[in-house]
């Protein structure tokens, strides 16, 4: 697939494989807070030791491209410019392919 546009992370989301969708997930989950993580979990169940939360490929399937943006926005106020950082490496990961 050849991608001439940059995308938002939401788009992102929803043209990845499994594995690169919960790569997306856990880059923006490593800049959130605990509350978040908590929140998410919630939702899709345990992914992993609160310190260091881990989604599965499998659990992507239950996050909608909403709560990506959520958690991109939560994660871009923790730290700025991540989200940014995230969606140019995926672009060029979706250019690639």
């Amino acid at each position: 697939m050849t991608v001439t546009t940059d995308h938002t992370i939401s788009q992102l989301f929803l043209l990845a494989n499994a594995a690169q969708r919960a790569d997306i997930v856990n880059r923006l989950l490593s800049n959130v807070s605990h509350e978040m993580v908590v929140s998410l979990a919630a939702s899709i169940g345990d992914f992993g030791e609160d310190q260091h939360p881990q989604v599965t490929p499998e659990q992507t399937e239950q996050i909608t491209p909403a709560q990506v943006e959520e958690i991109a926005a939560t994660a871009e106020q923790h730290a700025p410019g991540v989200v940014e950082k995230v969606t140019a490496f995926f672009n060029d990961e979706l250019a690639r392919a």
